[in-house]
């Protein structure tokens, strides 16, 4: 623990910038990950997440910024020496070598004897649930197992930090869900230090210690994910988090105009902003804000609700076997304790 009993951060990023010609990718961007923890680095494609993996890993210089790990400056170290392990989206085996080859392949190059190495890879494919395909031809094994040798050939170097860029991105869905158990179990064993990139809200939810969004080349909020999920720090975090509504307008007597109709809303008088989830809106018929029906379809364990009104659009959950008709008007109840306030300095806020 650092003075004063706070986490340590095994991952630190400071003012990280990476610019494309004049345009910043990555615009100083701050990140701590603590020790033996799991973040997970959420945001819309072409927002950075994967350039601040390579600034990490040393596979692109930043233009301004630092890198630690443990404490230490990694600046100007070539990748091999960072201590940092890296798993890609694409497993990127080596297709002529076995799999156990594959995996021992870091030991072979810090020179470690073939002996000893062909038992570290048997003990880590044995880790990942591959024991009984050491052997076998990496270009004939599935996507899943692929990605699992790529994370036991990233464990192989011992690394201090692991980072891993949507490594179940190209995995077949049934497949996914015991990849993602497999990574958790050796995580929370091992104890390793991982930021994990992702743009699935619900896999960061699952998988995360922490959430970071990256929006804009900035982190907008880092926390634990019911913060990040109920509590946005910002209106672009709450928009890409999901939540079902975000109302803007002035607090007159504890109450905000929405679409003709005066709703409760916590907080002080004033310009406000605020944010709802789907599954914290209800229908009731005797609620004074009414909006029509623009949408209602299934969606697997709930039904999906598009509710307009002048100046508003609302998203709701419901159940499945009770969605109102396309084009009715219904009653909308936005519970004032599920309001929250984005905090103000939010350049979208009102």
């Amino acid at each position: 623990m650092e003075a004063g009993g706070a986490p340590i951060a095994a991952l630190a990023c400071r003012g990280i910038v990476v610019r494309r010609g004049a345009t910043p990718v990555l615009d100083r961007v701050d990140l701590d990950v603590h020790a033996g923890s799991l973040a997970v680095m959420v945001g819309p494609s072409g927002t950075g997440k994967t350039t601040l993996l390579r600034a990490i890993a040393g596979l692109e210089a930043p233009d301004a910024g630092l890198v630690a790990v443990g404490g230490a400056t990694v600046d100007g170290l070539p990748p091999h020496r960072r201590g940092i392990g890296l798993v890609f989206q694409e497993p990127r085996l080596f297709p002529h070598l076995s799999t156990v080859e594959n995996v021992a392949f870091p030991l072979r190059l810090r020179a470690c004897p073939r002996r000893e190495r062909s038992r570290v890879a048997r003990a880590l494919l044995d880790e990942v649930g591959l024991a009984a395909l050491a052997d076998r031809p990496a270009r004939l094994l599935s996507g899943g197992e692929q990605q699992r040798v790529a994370l036991a050939r990233a464990l192989a170097a011992e690394p201090r930090v692991l980072l891993l860029d949507e490594p179940f991105a190209a995995v077949d869905p049934n497949r996914r869900d015991s990849l993602r158990r497999a990574l958790m179990a050796i995580q929370r064993e091992r104890r390793l230090t991982t930021l994990l990139v992702t743009h699935d809200r619900a896999e960061a939810a699952e998988l995360g210690d922490t959430i970071a969004v990256l929006l804009d080349g900035r982190i907008h909020q880092h926390a634990e994910p019911r913060a990040v999920f109920e509590r946005p720090a910002t209106h672009g975090v709450a928009r890409f988090m999901g939540c079902g509504a975000v109302l803007r307008g002035r607090v007159v007597d504890g109450r905000l105009a929405v679409a003709g109709a005066a709703i409760e809303v916590p907080g002080a008088d004033g310009p406000a902003c605020f944010a709802i989830r789907p599954e914290h809106v209800a229908l009731d018929c005797d609620a004074p804000l009414r909006l029509r029906v623009a949408e209602a379809r299934h969606a697997g364990t709930h039904g999906r609700l598009l509710l307009v009104g002048v100046g508003i659009e609302v998203v709701a959950h419901a159940a499945g076997d009770a969605l109102p008709d396309v084009g009715t008007t219904v009653g909308v109840e936005l519970p004032p304790a599920r309001l929250w306030r984005i905090p103000a300095g939010d350049a979208d806020a009102v």
